[in-house]
């Protein structure tokens, strides 16, 4: 098998494909923003915790 990546076709099917890949890359940042983001909050409290407040 080969590795090569899926290449649309149709100038529709280019549209569709640049579109799904459009919602995966949001998705994506999104969930690694939520990540960074707990982190952040987790380090934060704990902390807090260690100085006494």
């Amino acid at each position: 098998m080969t590795d090569k990546p899926v290449v649309p076709v149709t100038d529709a099917d280019k549209k569709a494909y640049l579109a799904a890949q459009k919602r995966r890359n949001i998705a994506i940042g999104l969930a690694l923003t939520a990540f960074i983001v707990l982190v952040f909050v987790v380090t934060v409290v704990r902390i807090r915790q260690g100085l006494g407040y």
